[in-house]
């Protein structure tokens, strides 16, 4: 059991689209892995992750990065996409903006991740801004979709 459950953290760790792919994930397991996708994504576009699920006075933050610009607050929001049912051979129904994973954040919590980005800035004597970063994790063997929702100090409704 111990080394069924030490393979399962490792392969998310170290391989999470492919975790996410062929592994029936536990909802816990399913929002470390998106925030492991998106700290990559943050990676390949040049920012250094400084922390990952980092409690603050102000908050829990799921990634913390520093790019060109100045500190990242960044908020992860994983989910599992739910195929509607459709009569074969039609489109699929592309999802709407409210059924996005993003769209859970909610003014309070723009309201804390704008707090802690405030908070963080004034320790570093820096800019800092907020992200919503959005993982859905398709049926089947399709791979996740790493999406930055909304960036900056403004959130966009």
């Amino acid at each position: 059991m111990k080394v069924a459950t030490a393979l399962r953290a490792g392969l998310r760790r170290h391989a999470p689209a492919l975790f996410l792919r062929f592994c029936a994930a536990t909802d816990a397991e399913l929002g470390h892995a998106g925030e492991e996708l998106v700290a990559r994504a943050l990676r390949r576009s040049g920012a250094t992750i400084l922390a990952r699920r980092l409690r603050t006075q102000w908050g829990e933050l799921d990634v913390l990065a520093r790019d060109a610009h100045g500190l990242v607050c960044v908020e992860v929001k994983t989910a599992r996409r739910v195929p509607m049912p459709r009569p074969r051979g039609a489109p699929p129904i592309a999802l709407a903006a409210r059924d996005r994973p993003g769209a859970r954040v909610d003014g309070r919590g723009e309201a804390r991740l704008q707090r802690i980005a405030d908070g963080l800035a004034g320790r570093s004597h820096g800019p800092a801004r907020c992200e919503v970063w959005e993982v859905l994790v398709g049926p089947g063997h399709r791979a996740p979709e790493v999406a930055r929702r909304r960036h900056g100090m403004s959130f966009p409704s």
